[in-house]
Order: structure tokens, then C-alpha cells, then sequence
């Protein structure tokens, strides 16, 4: 039994399952070190509050969130309208009926929807892994080279 990660990792490194295994290793290493430049390059390139990705799904869930409804109950607790389906949004506990939140840790349609009802920004209620502070922390942490063997 394989995951995703496996057959993916699998897939890029192919070309490189065929060399001895100090070979491979280090192959892996530069494959690795390559995609750390990458994620870091494009982390200091974004200038929003979450890292680039998170920012576009918030932005998609954002404008999901224009054609819906809000009720409030109380101060926390909102009903939301999304044609005959109705959701609870429970932003003191961060709690959704849908589960996105709970799931993904960033404010879905409906948690924008009753925040902008509550003329509320989102960066209280996104993981802080997502921040562009956390992936630069994550992404500037160095892969140290192999020593060289024929020495």
C-alpha cells in the first residue's frame, strides 16, 4: 500500500532508482535543496499576510462568499444562507457545520461571509503555519551538502 507522496516521489526520482545509493541520496538531496530555493524565492516574492497559495484560496473562498446570506444570532454565532442550505458559523470556536475549517484551517465562504457581516478581518481565524512570517521560517532552513567521498 502506497500514499500519494510515495508514488509521487517515486515518479520524479525514476530517472535516478537505477544509481548506487550514495548517488541517490545525494540526487534526492539537490532535488531537495532545489524545491527549498523555490518555495523560499516564491515565500519572500509574496507580500500578502498568508503565503501566495493560501492567499488565492482565500480569495476564491472570498468571492464564493459575495451571493451569501448572513444572520446573525448572537455575537459569535451566524446563520448563513447559501440558496436553501443554510450553515452555522460559530466564529468564537472557529467551528463550521461544513467541517472546511476544521479541516483546512482557513476561513471558508461561509466563515467570510459572517465575518465580513461582522465587518471583521479573516488573519485571526487562518493556522498560522499559512502565514508568509511561518513559511519563510520553514523555507530558510538550510540543506547541508554531503561531504565529498573521494576525499
Amino acid at each position: 500500500m502506497t500514499s500519494n507522496i510515495v508514488e509521487s516521489l517515486n515518479a520524479v526520482i525514476k530517472e535516478a532508482s537505477e544509481l548506487p545509493i550514495f548517488d541517490l541520496l545525494e540526487y534526492m538531496r539537490t532535488l531537495l535543496e532545489r524545491w527549498t530555493k523555490e518555495k523560499l524565492l516564491k515565500a519572500k516574492g509574496t507580500f500578502t499576510y498568508l503565503g501566495y497559495k493560501f492567499n488565492k484560496e482565500l480569495d476564491d473562498n472570498n468571492t464564493l462568499s459575495q451571493k451569501l446570506r448572513v444572520m446573525a444570532s448572537t455575537d459569535h454565532i451566524h446563520t448563513v444562507l447559501d440558496g436553501v442550505k443554510r450553515y452555522i458559523v460559530c466564529l468564537e470556536n472557529k467551528k463550521y457545520n461544513c467541517g472546511q475549517f476544521q479541516l483546512d484551517e482557513l476561513p471558508c465562504a461561509h466563515a467570510l461571509a459572517a465575518l465580513r457581516h461582522r465587518k471583521e478581518t479573516y488573519e485571526n481565524y487562518c493556522s498560522p503555519y499559512y502565514t508568509r512570517k511561518s513559511l519563510l521560517l520553514t523555507y530558510e532552513m538550510p540543506v547541508n551538502p554531503l561531504p565529498d567521498e573521494s576525499k
